[in-house]
């Protein structure tokens, strides 16, 4: 069984064993950038984004070979007028059938996630804010209590969203954390590029569990406006977003040294699945 994560900016999958500890260990994982909210409007999601998603599940499906799978889409499908048709094809063409669901149970399935890494990694996380900034949305979770924010990288670039991420910040306010663990494209690019690697030679073993401060965002932000080869150090077309995700996590880092964490919502289906866990209606 394979766990399928499409989200407003990437595709992530995975397959995870179970270890004698009781964690889950990745042992395949695929991801592609496809940029699934780039030209979402009234009518949908956009004809090129598409044929990326349908290049990338095609991929996907020759190289992992799977029997089965679990796969969920996140926001720019839950505002897409197309979503059902669109997905009524995949499953036509691929066999997969995809399952949108809400911010609050995506925010759930992160966190999820994370925390098995979190207990391979010996962090304790009981008291940190998990922020999972996204193509179209941001998920902000401390224990129970999470909540799905209408901004993220590909939308806070074609429009204002500065209400959404205030709103956002005056949530994570309210709680009394001592840490905050950060998941998602932007935060572990920021941490290969700290530890001198690129989009190529990217190393989710290294990545995770490292502790990023407001001076490795605003690094990051000055080498990709400066740098030749932006695409060799954080792919093809991402140097724009990275440098937006990295301002948008200024504004809630701030002073505060975080933790970045390569794990997140694909590998969080993949445990609910192993243990049955259902999303609460």
């Amino acid at each position: 069984m394979i766990a399928i994560d499409l989200g407003s900016n990437t595709i992530r999958a995975c397959k995870m064993r179970l270890l004698d500890s009781g964690n889950f260990e990745c042992e395949y994982s695929f991801e592609r950038i496809v940029g699934s909210a780039r030209g979402l409007n009234h009518k949908g999601l956009a004809d090129d984004a598409m044929s990326r998603i349908r290049a990338a599940i095609s991929e996907l499906v020759s190289e992992a070979k799977f029997n089965s799978s679990t796969a969920v889409a996140t926001e720019a499908f839950r505002k897409a007028a197309n979503s059902d048709e669109f997905f009524a094809r995949i499953y036509d063409d691929f066999g997969i059938k995809f399952k949108i669901i809400s911010g609050e149970y995506e925010a759930f399935l992160t966190r999820l996630g994370v925390s098995n890494r979190a207990k391979i990694l010996g962090l304790k996380i009981d008291n940190s804010v998990l922020i999972d900034l996204g193509g179209a949305s941001t998920e902000i979770s401390f224990g129970n209590d999470s909540k799905s924010f209408d901004f993220g990288i590909i939308t806070a670039i074609e429009s204002d969203k500065s209400g959404a991420i205030s709103q956002a910040k005056s949530f994570m306010d309210k709680f009394k954390f001592n840490s905050i663990i950060l998941t998602s494209g932007v935060p572990t690019t920021v941490a290969c590029l700290k530890y001198g690697l690129n989009y190529y030679n990217y190393n989710a073993n290294l990545v995770n569990g490292t502790r990023l401060d407001k001076s490795d965002f605003i690094n990051t932000i000055n080498l990709l406006k400066t740098a030749f080869n932006k695409d060799e150090l954080v792919g093809k077309n991402r140097a724009d977003l990275i440098v937006k995700g990295c301002e948008i996590l200024l504004e809630f880092v701030g002073n505060s040294t975080c933790v970045a964490i390569d794990d997140g919502l694909r590998e969080g289906l993949f445990i609910a699945n192993q243990l049955n866990l259902k999303e609460k209606k």
